[in-house]
């Protein structure tokens, strides 16, 4: 498989069990997400002008904190602003709620009556509030102020309206208060009650205050039209008081008009400044409330690099931005060319169709300072509304086709603060969704192989670990895949040939495999499945496919080629765990290796004990060196007369934590047929130079030759001549002094290795024949060879003393050797008799347990002290 089957995309749909409360920053709403659908279809709660829906829509949702303070739009003037249906040319006029809702008091028209006075709640800016509820203390102030002079000098008629017009204003103003709205009947009140109250008055202008606190108060809300309409109402009731004081104060007539006339110009500029005020402190608390929307957006894209949740959360933001600012609609449009594909929408925007003429991003407006432009008719026919309209391309995001555009529009122009509000939206949008891209990239490089692309090693446990915690439940069977003489293919075609074939070798893995299957590749050709759900008998099914996809005959370099694959089946068992499934697919795959009828091999525990315990002592024996387990002791070579030493060979031993002390030829055949003797023999070579620098530097006039064995795989190596110079080199030992032993066949079985063997004796190394005669014997080969030292099989100096074979074939060999300039070395001298012998013969060393037993450093050393060998 190319990927993992069960790999995650950037546009998948997320699923949460439960809704999850999103932290909301001050002054906003609080959002609650469910279940989020794919693609920027995010639910999110509210079912005002700004709930956002995607471009399959979303059903209308009832706030549940209308009116609450802070969460509320900034009041722009509209009677109606903040109402679910804001925005409607009908909103907030009896009888024109929406189809399908019943109020409660449907049915009651007193009670229908009762609701015009008592307005939904307007916003509460949190500044604004503190503002009004001051300017309305200072009119709730001046109310009993001005009825004094009325109470005490006024009976009848005119106290009644005056306290009558007192009482209706002190309700009007804290019923406009509370609500957060002045509604224009409201106003009229206000007008009529102040006309009552200056009529009643003894001094007309002694109420004059209370109309400039009820204006300065009441200025606070409205637009600029409700303003000057206002300032008009009052100028009328004070026309009317004018009107009616003769008829209420003849004994005061005629009435000075001009401290009253002249107060008009002063209402004019006291609107207008109550007004701006207003104005000014909402432009602060919008700011305010945008920038702690993108604050709030800032924190939570931290927090998550996923892309469908970076989606649902840049619409809440959208959403909390649309309910700052009255009747905002906006839509991601996607242009792809030819067509424009809507990708999101908030509501408002109900008719707008999937997809929209292109010309629809021609004539929008770019500027964020204005206001938008209008005549766009497909937009305004979604709005339902004409509606001023701006539009840009956001951001490019990694991985998305076509160039996405933020369109945004209001009936009355949409605020700058808000349009660039919505531009650092979309660029912090952008920046999560690279985040994001990258996050994924290198989970994707983390959890896949760089070449093929398949799992790697650690994916592939994991999954294989999640897979076995649901057996005995549902079964898992695994396949370990290996690729037969691949580095022959490798040597001839090279490594970047040989990572096509890799590459293509994997393609067919992924091809015949389930769709839930989890293939990884191990390293270098050996590659490995998961199989969720699969018995021995499906995953042996699938094992057949897969050789025969393999199988195929492969094009490399111009050239056919044909690959051999062997694959084992371990199937999974109650209780076992991970590293023992993996190892009983290893030892299936040898198993496959070793039979030439099949290439696949399904574990059987009875027949494959031996296997098991074979390759687990292979294991342990290649990581030998690296645990400290590994001991090199050392056997004299003497002189014939055994009176000196004038050598020593190094022979490694195996202390198995469990076997015990384990001898060579327990181990080293499975050693080179492993490839871990090539760790072995360096780390004897080390190990042996190392003993001998320390026991020459305890007596330097002691330099004693050291044999080392050399297996003939090190010999393919060609970094072995660089490794043994390199050892001579930093132990300062003379390259004739160091024995390099090999065995017979090896020398005259191999080209290569008689090659490197002369590049080894060019550098002064001194080659020599371990157990000559056991193999051709044949001494004439010795000619074409850098030879220095023969030494004789003990097999022959056992038996020199008892059979004249033995003895004649000794002799001869020693006789030639000399002839040829070459020095002899008998081993297996175990008794006097044997050293008398060969002495006489003219052997030039003596090797055997006669003189000593193989020994550790430190025993050997004791007894180089001991005697007088070495001397």
């Amino acid at each position: 498989m190319s990927q993992i089957r069960a790999r995650s995309d950037a546009a998948s749909t997320l699923r949460t069990a439960a809704p999850v409360t999103l932290a909301s920053p001050p002054g906003s709403l609080t959002t609650s997400v469910g279940t989020t659908e794919a693609a920027g279809t995010a639910r999110i709660a509210g079912g005002g002008r700004g709930a956002v829906r995607g471009s399959t829509g979303w059903p209308d949702t009832e706030r549940p904190d209308t009116g609450r303070p802070g969460t509320e739009r900034p009041d722009t003037g509209r009677p109606d602003a903040g109402r679910p249906d804001a925005g409607r040319p009908d909103a907030g006029r009896p009888g024109t709620e929406r189809p399908g809702t019943e109020r409660p008091d449907a049915g009651r028209p007193r009670a229908r009556r009762l609701r015009r006075w008592w307005p939904e709640p307007g916003p509460r800016d949190e500044i604004l509030d503190v503002t009004r509820r001051l300017f309305l203390a200072l009119a709730l102030i001046s109310l009993p102020l001005s009825l004094v002079g009325v109470v005490v000098s006024e009976r009848g008629l005119p106290l009644l309206c005056a306290v009558t017009g007192g009482v209706a204003l002190g309700l009007s103003w804290a019923l406009g208060y509370l609500r957060g709205r002045a509604l224009l009947r409201m106003d009229v009140v206000d007008a009529v009650a102040l006309a009552a109250v200056g009529a009643a008055s003894p001094d007309p202008e002694v109420f004059l205050p209370l109309v400039f606190a009820a204006l300065w108060f009441r200025s606070l809300y409205g637009s600029g039209q409700r303003v000057a309409l206002r300032v008009a109402l009052y100028s009328t009731a004070i026309a009317s008081i004018v009107i009616l004081w003769p008829v209420t104060h003849p004994e005061a007539w005629p009435l000075p008009l001009t401290p009253l006339a002249a107060i008009v110009p002063t209402l004019v500029i006291t609107g207008v400044v109550g007004h701006r005020l207003a104005d000014a402190i909402r432009q602060r608390e919008l700011v305010a409330t945008l920038d702690a929307v993108n604050i709030w957006l800032g924190a939570q894209l931290l927090q998550t690099t996923d892309a469908t949740e970076i989606r649902t959360l840049g619409w809440q933001a959208i959403e909390r931005i649309s309910r700052c600012v009255p009747g905002l609609r906006v839509t991601k449009l996607r242009d792809l060319g030819l067509v424009v594909e809507v990708e999101g929408r908030s509501d408002g925007l109900d008719h707008l169709p999937a997809t929209l003429p292109l010309h629809v991003l021609g004539n929008l407006s770019s500027d964020l300072g204005g206001s938008g432009t209008r005549g766009h008719r497909e937009l305004d026919a979604a709005a339902g509304e004409p509606c001023a309209w701006i539009g840009f391309a956001t951001p490019t995001i990694p991985h998305r086709r076509g160039t996405a555009w933020l369109v945004f529009g209001a009936p009355r122009g949409v605020p700058a603060e808000a349009a660039r509000a919505l531009d650092g939206l979309t660029n912090q949008i952008a920046l999560a969704y690279r985040n994001s891209a990258v996050h994924h990239d290198l989970a994707q490089q983390a959890a896949h192989d760089g070449l093929t692309g398949l799992a790697n090693r650690g994916t592939f446990t994991e999954v294989l670990a999640a897979a076995l915690e649901v057996v005995p439940v549902e079964p898992v069977a695994v396949l370990f895949v290996d690729l037969d003489d691949f580095k022959d293919v490798n040597d001839a075609f090279g490594h970047r040939h040989g990572d096509e074939l890799l590459r293509e070798v994997a393609a067919r893995l992924d091809e015949a495999t389930r769709p839930g299957d989890v293939c990884a590749r191990l390293g270098g050709d050996e590659f490995a499945v998961v199989l969720p759900g699969a018995d021995a008998a499906a995953a042996r099914a699938v094992a057949d496919r897969v050789v025969a996809a393999i199988a195929r005959p492969l094009r490399v370099d111009g050239q056919v080629v044909e690959l051999g694959i062997s694959v084992g089946i371990a199937a999974a068992t109650p209780g076992i765990d991970l590293e023992e499934l993996v190892h009983r697919a290893d030892v299936a795959m040898y198993g496959a290796k070793a039979d030439r009828t099949s290439s696949v091999h399904v574990f059987d525990g009875a027949q494959d004990e031996d296997k098991i315990a074979r390759l687990a002592f292979e294991r342990e024996l290649a990581l030998a060196a690296h645990a400290g387990q590994l001991e090199v002791h050392y056997q004299p070579v003497v002189t014939p007369d055994g009176g000196r030493c004038t050598a020593v060979e190094a022979l490694v031993r195996w202390r198995h934590p469990q076997r015990g002390l384990q001898f060579p030829d327990s181990f080293i055949p499975m050693a080179e047929r492993t490839g871990a003797i090539g760790g072995i023999g360096i780390y004897v070579l080390w190990q042996a130079c190392a003993d001998a620098a320390r026991w020459r530097a305890l007596d330097p006039t002691r330099t004693l030759a050291v044999h080392v064995n050399v297996s003939a795989l090190q010999l393919d190596d060609d970094a072995f001549i660089d490794e043994v110079i390199r050892c001579l080199r930093v132990f300062s030992w003379p390259p004739e002094k160091l024995v390099l032993e090999f065995t017979e066949t090896v020398m005259i079985s191999s080209p290569a290795a008689i090659e490197r063997l002369f590049a080894i004796s060019g550098h002064g190394v001194t080659i020599a024949i371990d157990d000559f005669g056991t193999g051709y014997s044949s001494l004439t080969t010795l000619r074409a060879l850098p030879v220095q030292i023969v030494k004789i099989d003990k097999s022959f100096v056992l038996g020199a003393t008892a059979n004249r074979e033995d003895r004649a074939v000794t002799e001869a060999i020693i006789t030639m050797a000399h002839q040829m300039g070459v020095s002899t070395i008998a081993e297996g001298v175990e008794t006097h008799e044997h050293r008398r012998l060969l002495h006489e013969l003219g052997a030039d060393g003596l090797q055997g347990y006669l003189f000593l037993k193989p020994a550790t450093a430190g025993e050997f050393g004791s007894w180089l002290e001991a005697g007088t060998a070495g001397r």
